[in-house]
């Protein structure tokens, strides 16, 4: 039997999973629309390379800040659903601020909502996954980054064809009315994690402890997990790694744009199609992973990733180089579950919450120098170097996770 087939027919309970993976989407389908729509408000507004990239890295100041506040929080008070519910709401002020904005001031404010939205989501999201589903952890986590890329998938071929008619603007405002409902849907619906666990009998549950943790408690664990050598090796691999997937994320419209001169519907589809490989191929990477290990699975995905954004600049046609930046985006995008999975692997249950925090900080702090390093670049040599400079940190990540540990400290 298929290891995802397998590993699925063993959760008791999905309704859970699938409403914190569909909320997970709505956070991304913010940053979607924010992406697509960037290129567009560059031309309206006048700006440069470096200008729209310090706006995207004041995404990243905003991602690493709550990232930052929110782990230890989360892990005293164990509230997750309401922080959860929180990002949603941020999103959806994202997205009416964005449909407002008429200067770089309120896009950047929009741009600190929007980070508040989609980096917040983890740090309650991916603890409460892992302690319901701890034996299927990975597919788990998996299915929830499906979620993810079905935001990222959806938003920008829908905003990209509403924007044939519609100013930027206009279609943000129309456009955060799912994000709307999913919220209310979310505050209403989600069950705590102990009680889904109490009605699945607690087997999934590796610790029999389900209160909040104690602050004494907490700081020896924090103090553990800050001394975890692989735990800090792998937040610098995950790093690298997120500067070169978003990198092409950000990178990509703009390309598309002003060197291609593409369509709002074609940038769409382009960004679309980077993740739909990643929507099938995260469960099966997720599914591996708990079957071959974590580690293996990144390396394989990430040498990929890198010989595919390697030759990237090389072709000049609009459609082969949106379907090779798709692939390597495929394999950037299908480990994310795999590198929230081996997160969990490192840490102990009452600082999971800031194991994820962690691991999001570092990658919010790097992944922010990014946008700003390629504005700049872009600016002074043009788009196409960019691509360079993601070819290198895909690279770099690589090189980082063969030098992990083989072994991970915690065994499913």
């Amino acid at each position: 039997m298929h290891p995802v087939i397998k590993n699925f027919r063993e959760i008791k309970d999905i309704k859970p999973l699938l409403t914190v993976s569909i909320g997970h989407a709505a956070t991304h389908w913010v940053n979607g629309i924010f992406l697509v729509s960037l290129p567009f408000i560059v031309k309206d507004l006048g700006l440069n390379y470096t200008l729209a990239g310090t706006m995207v890295s004041i995404f990243f100041v905003a991602a690493v800040a709550i990232t930052i506040i929110s782990g230890p929080i989360i892990d005293i008070t164990r509230e997750y659903i309401k922080f959860q519910f929180m990002c949603l709401v941020s999103g959806i002020l994202a997205l009416i601020i964005l449909g407002f904005s008429d200067t770089i001031y309120l896009l950047v404010i929009a741009a600190v909502f929007i980070g508040f939205c989609v980096s917040g989501w983890h740090t309650p999201a991916i603890p409460y996954l892992s302690q319901i589903y701890h034996k299927n952890r990975g597919l788990a986590l998996s299915i929830h980054t499906v979620g993810a890329s079905l935001g990222d998938a959806m938003g920008p071929p829908i905003a990209g064809m509403l924007m044939l008619f519609l100013a930027w603007e206009t279609t943000s405002i129309i456009l955060s009315i799912p994000v709307v409902i999913m919220a209310i849907y979310l505050i209403l619906y989600l069950e705590p994690a102990d009680k889904v666990i109490d009605r699945m009998g607690g087997a999934t549950l590796e610790v029999t402890d389900k209160k909040p943790t104690t602050s004494v408690n907490y700081l020896e664990g924090l103090k553990a997990l800050i001394g975890n050598r692989s735990m800090l090796q792998l937040c610098l691999m995950a790093g690298v790694w997120s500067m070169t997937q978003n990198g092409v994320t950000v990178f990509l419209p703009l390309y598309l744009v002003f060197v291609m001169d593409a369509s709002p519907a074609l940038v769409g589809f382009a960004l679309f199609s980077i993740q739909i490989g990643a929507i099938f191929a995260g469960p099966m990477a997720g599914a591996w992973s708990d079957q071959i290990g974590t580690r293996k699975v990144v390396l394989c995905a990430l040498a990929i990733s890198t010989l595919l954004l390697l030759v990237l600049p090389f072709f000049n046609n609009v459609y082969v180089f949106i379907g090779i930046v798709s692939l390597a985006g495929c394999s950037l995008y299908s480990i994310r579950p795999v590198i929230h999975s081996w997160t969990m692997d490192l840490t102990s249950d009452k600082t999971s919450g800031s194991a994820v925090s962690m691991l999001f900080t570092a990658q919010a702090a790097l992944t922010g120098t990014v946008p700003l390093i390629g504005g700049i670049l872009a600016d002074n040599y043009g788009l196409k170097v960019t691509f360079y400079m993601l070819t290198l940190t895909s690279l770099i990540a690589l090189i980082v996770a063969f030098l992990m540990p083989k072994v991970n400290s915690k065994v499913r």
